[in-house]
């Protein structure tokens, strides 16, 4: 039975994200090592360097909020220095209480490699503090996360979807009751905090190309967002929702689709463009290092891994494709820098062209100086989101 929640949208919704990067991390350090995860010791981590930068990000997502960004996004990853967020349901908490409007979007909980009880309970938690703001986005993880949760990997995705449909049964029906299931077994399950959206709050789930998640999302109603493939492959994906969606029984919009891109404006092309090479700080490192930690034996199916080898999907591509330029990023429109001007001319063919319901901001990286990542979201939230906000969205094409 598809579960879906989305409403139909005629506007698109524009968050910002950040991964909040340890900017101060030097390719010095990095290159003394054959990983950029598991292998870069945490000797590095400088606490109170990170003490300014996590004020500062919050900082932005707090003028994001004012100057009416949609949503603000957040993510989770370990041993990572490029996201210094090992813990999302903590900084949706922060983000509760610098945002008055904004919805909180969660992309999200590693919910594989967590207690499903413990996860239902926080994000219902999240939802009574903001008021019926949370977005749950669940994520199968990278390997690592895997990993360095003593987890097998080949058991990653069947605990994914155990663990997503027991927080939706927490969520939805009421305890006690008990639950026996392959991986997860529970005498008794009364999780007596609730979310405030009733029956739940929206689930989104994430890709960078593989069509199996895109399938997942469509066969349970979720919106997919697609973490910045280029456009080719993108809209393949997309159709590829869209058949499953009616093979299930429901007519998709673009409510159910969303798009992630690089993003930074500035007052001048120079200082935009100047600035923007800060976006593929960590493509060098990010995934760098021995093949079982970004690749194990049973993480993704070999034909999964053969699709996005055979088709490119950008930054996001991981073990399964070179990280392009950053001059090719741009001619992909994967990243967009630029003033305003040529930013909404940008951001106007993306939307055409793709129709989707939201557009993910990834709007900062490295070591951008806080005060030009400010004034962007300030040129973005005062002149490109109303401009976004003038495109019609189109129901999608079923034929």
């Amino acid at each position: 039975m598809v579960d879906q929640l989305a409403r139909p949208k005629d506007q698109v919704e524009v968050y910002w994200f950040s991964e909040q990067p340890q900017g101060y991390v030097s390719d010095a350090q990095l290159e003394q090592f054959d990983s950029g995860r598991l292998g870069f010791p945490n000797t590095f981590f400088d606490p109170d360097k990170a003490h300014i930068l996590y004020n500062e990000y919050h900082d932005q997502y707090a003028l994001a909020d004012e100057l009416g960004f949609d949503g603000i996004m957040t993510n989770e990853h370990h041993a990572a220095y490029w996201c210094g967020k090992p813990a999302v349901n903590l900084d949706a908490a922060v983000i509760a209480k610098v945002t008055k409007q904004a919805k909180i979007a969660i992309l999200g909980n590693v919910i594989a490699v967590n207690d499903p009880i413990r996860m239902a309970e926080e994000i219902a938690m999240l939802d009574c503090y903001s008021g019926g703001r949370i977005i749950s986005g669940f994520v199968r993880g990278g390997a690592v996360e895997t990993l360095q949760a003593g987890i097998d990997p080949t058991q990653n995705r069947e605990r994914f979807e155990e663990a997503h449909d027991l927080i939706v049964k927490c969520w939805t029906q009421p305890g006690p009751f008990r639950y026996e299931g392959k991986y997860y077994q529970y005498r008794a399950v009364n999780p007596w905090v609730l979310p405030m959206q009733n029956p739940r709050p929206d689930i989104w789930f994430p890709g960078t190309g593989s069509p199996e998640s895109v399938v997942w999302a469509a066969k349970n109603g979720h919106p997919y967002m697609n973490l910045g493939a280029v456009m080719e492959t993108t809209e393949w994906l997309k159709q590829i929702y869209i058949d499953t969606a009616l093979e299930n029984g429901y007519q998709p919009g673009p409510e159910h689709f969303g798009y992630l891109l690089k993003v930074f404006v500035a007052d001048t092309e120079e200082k935009a463009d100047e600035i923007g090479r800060n976006f593929v700080w960590t493509e060098g490192h990010r995934q760098r290092g021995p093949r079982e930690h970004v690749d194990p034996p049973g993480y993704q199916s070999r034909q999964a891994l053969q699709i996005k080898r055979s088709r490119p999907t950008g930054v996001f591509a991981g073990n399964a494709g070179d990280p392009q330029s950053y001059d090719l990023q741009k001619d992909a429109k994967i990243i967009i820098v630029g003033t305003p001007d040529s930013v909404i001319e940008q951001l106007t063919w993306v939307v055409e062209k793709l129709n989707p319901g939201y557009l993910l901001i990834y709007g900062n990286e490295g070591p951008m100086p806080h005060q030009d990542c400010m004034r962007s979201i300030e040129l973005l939230g005062k002149e490109v989101i109303p401009a976004l906000k003038e495109i019609q969205l189109q129901p999608y094409e079923t034929d």
